[in-house]
Order: structure tokens, then C-alpha cells, then sequence
């Protein structure tokens, strides 16, 4: 009769294993969490971009943790830097909706002459005329928007206006009546693009950034 076959179970090797796979799945959602969260910010940034220009697709920003290594309950994070107005900016470029003048008043919307608009609040006829000591006029135009416009006023070498002076006058600089405000009844959100379907999309792009990972390292 054969002698039997003593089976040796090594626990530490089996646990160290073990502890190597864990931490390989862990390590590969740490990654996989930091790269869908960044991509997600910048197909944000693009979609912002080309659909509003200027600077407002700066806004977003994003963050992970952890930044590296194993983790249990990685997580990614995607604010809007700035205040309300910065989010209601993306509202009227990612939303339906319709802005109307308080107490069927007109919407003042601030032309380039009017100006910086400054950082506490939005600029109003009135805030303008305290700030330039300029009267506005208000010029009604049938079928067409309303202005508010600045008398005896000239344009700064930034395109902004102020008012003329005796100085200036005798110079040569002729004065001009300057639009500062549009006056419009209600403005519709442009409603360019949405976040949903892009914000969706990272979920599957996740499960497959998780998958590409664990694949690339062992």
C-alpha cells in the first residue's frame, strides 16, 4: 500500500497573496476614480467652452481621494468655482428656463460700454448712473429692444463710456450718445447642451477605466 500524500497549506503565503490581489483591485479603483473624474471635468470645460466662449468653462474643477494608492471607497468630486453667479450662468447655458423682469419691469442687460460689472453683484442702470453721474435716457424703438443710452458721453481707448468734458471738448472730442443698457421683456435660457447625458456617460467610462486598469496590472 502507498504511504499517503501530506497536503502543506503555507496560511502566510495564501494571506500575502491574498493582501496582493486586494490591494492591486484597490490601487486599480483609486486610478480608475482620479481618471473618469478628470476626464469628466474636461468634456465639462469643452462642452462649456464651445457653447458659451469666454472664461466661464474655467469654473469647473475637480478633485480626487484619494490622490494614489489603495482605497476602499475611492471618490471624485466636480463643483463650479465661484457664486451664484457663476452657477447661474451654467443654469442659463445648461437648462430650459426663462428670465423675466420683477413686476413686469425690463431686463437692463449691460452693454460692452457699460463697463466692468464689478464682483459683489450685476450691474443696474442705477449702480451705473451713481458710479458715472451720468443720467440715462431711455429710447423706446418700435419692434425693436429699448435702449437706455448716455448723453454728451465719449468712448474710453477700452470702448467704455464717460462723460464729455470742457477739457476733451476743447481737444476735439465730440460728444456722442453711447447704448449702455438693452432693455428686453424676458431673455430664454440658451439651454446650449446638458450635463445629464455627459454625467451618465462616466459611469460606464468608469466601469471600463476600472476594468483596463486591473487588466494593466497584473
Amino acid at each position: 500500500m502507498a504511504d499517503g500524500v501530506i497536503l502543506t497549506v503555507d496560511g502566510r503565503s495564501i494571506d500575502k497573496a491574498s493582501d496582493s490581489i486586494i490591494r492591486t483591485y484597490l490601487s486599480a479603483a483609486t486610478r480608475s476614480v482620479a481618471g473618469t473624474t478628470r476626464g469628466l471635468e474636461k468634456k465639462l470645460e469643452r462642452a462649456t467652452e464651445q457653447a458659451a466662449g469666454g472664461k466661464l468653462w474655467r469654473a469647473w474643477q475637480s478633485s480626487a481621494y484619494p490622490s494614489s494608492g489603495p482605497a476602499r471607497n475611492p471618490a471624485g468630486t466636480i463643483w463650479l468655482k465661484g457664486g451664484a453667479r457663476t452657477r447661474g450662468a451654467v443654469r442659463f447655458w445648461t437648462e430650459p428656463g426663462t428670465i423675466r423682469g420683477s413686476r413686469g419691469q425690463y431686463l437692463a442687460i449691460p452693454l460692452p460700454a457699460a463697463g466692468s460689472r464689478g464682483r459683489a453683484r450685476d450691474l443696474t442702470p442705477g449702480e451705473w448712473e451713481r458710479r458715472t453721474g451720468i443720467r440715462l435716457r431711455f429710447v423706446y424703438r418700435p419692434g425693436r429692444a429699448s435702449l437706455l443710452v448716455a448723453d454728451n458721453s465719449v468712448l474710453g481707448s477700452k470702448g467704455v463710456a464717460r462723460g464729455n468734458t470742457a477739457r476733451r471738448i476743447a481737444a476735439g472730442r465730440m460728444s456722442a450718445t453711447v447704448p449702455i443698457f438693452v432693455l428686453i421683456p424676458l431673455l430664454k435660457f440658451r439651454n446650449a447642451f446638458s450635463l445629464a447625458p455627459m454625467i451618465n456617460a462616466s459611469e460606464g467610462e468608469l466601469a471600463r477605466a476600472f476594468l483596463a486598469e486591473v487588466a494593466a496590472a497584473r
